[in-house]
């Protein structure tokens, strides 16, 4: 989110401002921030998703002001880019067709103001910046701090919670917000920003969820949605569960169950050759597949590649144990509940998950080394 100005400020600035004895005309987004001295800026607007962009304008400063006129016929986040002290800066703006924004002050505490969205945009922002000003305060004391010297963990242990607790704080102020503004398309762009996201889409208007705000609503509900199913299958592949099986084609194009391993412990990796983790551990990997030979098998789980990487990382890498390509579309992935890579997966010979280990992270050879070591089995 954008950093805000206080309401003294919001209240005396005017919607239309006048720069070098001309008034601003009605575009979509206009931008006059007194420390953005060059003259280019790229705005990058996310897709309906907003997982994803959907355009990408570069737009040139007339007289110190950018000027945008949205196209589209859905409300949209988007990004700002322009340098800043020789440095790259980046802004969240919202796009709203039919609305016209003016934002004033600096790129560090920014105003907002212009017609109804923008006007009520601003009202939210400054209900929200003293909390805000808080997070700023603790932001810059903590780097202050580190880069005099002071011991980073010391003061993460003091930091961490009290940002925590402003965080809290600052969702229960959005979720206020949200409950008293449900018809406003400013609740419906914040409801991220509250503790109960589901709460929030609930206590929506129904014409937010039919009309310029529709996709973003969308989107958030598609979000929820997806963690809540994540959180299930993250619940049926917890330790002790039964591994679900499944049939991916090997190496050679032939179909391969996981059950068929069914009596030998078995460590499910799931990598791809496009992440550098992945690629990182295979040396060690292949000196514990080594170390504990006839103990262990490997079944590889490549993910998001095309075959033809998958079969040439394979090789380059030389990895000796059993391979699997899951294509785009196969549902092993949401059936384990990947949420990173690489994610390596310890099934007993009882076909029982015994350990799940995220990353590229030594605990994974420590376990191994408790499970077949001098102590293990």
């Amino acid at each position: 989110m954008i950093e805000k100005n206080d309401m003294k400020k919001l209240i005396l600035t005017m919607a239309i401002v006048a720069v070098n004895g001309l008034c601003y005309a009605q575009h979509t987004l206009t931008m006059k921030l007194n420390d953005v001295t060059n003259d280019t800026a790229v705005v990058m607007t996310f897709n309906k998703t907003l997982r994803g962009v959907e355009r990408q304008d570069s737009i040139l400063a007339q007289g110190g002001v950018f000027t945008y006129d949205y196209r589209g016929t859905q409300a949209r986040p988007a990004m700002v880019y322009f340098k800043k002290d020789n440095a790259l800066k980046r802004m969240t703006v919202y796009l709203v067709p039919g609305e016209e924004g003016l934002l004033t002050g600096t790129s560090e505490q920014p105003v907002w103001n212009g017609s109804a969205f923008y006007t009520e945009l601003a009202a939210y922002e400054a209900m929200t910046e003293g909390i805000d000003a808080q997070m700023r305060a603790l932001t810059t004391d903590f780097q202050q701090q580190v880069a005099a010297g002071k011991n980073r963990d010391s003061l993460q242990a003091v930091v961490v919670p009290a940002y925590e607790a402003l965080q809290k704080q600052q969702q229960t102020e959005t979720m206020k917000f949200i409950q008293t503004h449900p018809s406003s398309g400013v609740s419906a762009l914040n409801v991220m920003g509250t503790e109960d996201v589901e709460a929030a889409l609930a206590a929506l208007a129904p014409e937010l969820k039919t009309g310029k705000f529709a996709d973003v609503v969308s989107a958030f509900q598609t979000i929820v949605d997806q963690e809540k199913a994540q959180k299930e299958a993250a619940k049926a592949v917890a330790d002790g569960q039964v591994a679900p099986d499944f049939t991916l084609k090997d190496i050679n194009g032939n179909d391969f169950a996981l059950s068929s391993l069914r009596g030998k412990y078995v460590v499910l990796d799931f990598w791809g050759s496009w992440c550098g983790w992945c690629i990182k551990g295979f040396p060690q990997m292949k000196e514990y597949y080594q170390k504990y030979a006839g103990k262990f098998e490997i079944l590889g789980v490549d993910c998001n590649d095309t075959e033809e990487k998958w079969k040439a990382a394979v090789e380059k890498h030389q990895l000796p144990w059993k391979h699997v390509y899951h294509p785009n579309g196969a549902s092993v992935t949401k059936k384990y509940a990947i949420q990173g890579y690489p994610t390596k997966i310890v099934v007993d010979p009882e076909g029982r998950i015994a350990k799940t280990i995220v990353g590229e992270d030594p605990a994974f050879y420590t376990y191994l080394d408790g499970l077949f070591g001098e102590n293990g089995k």
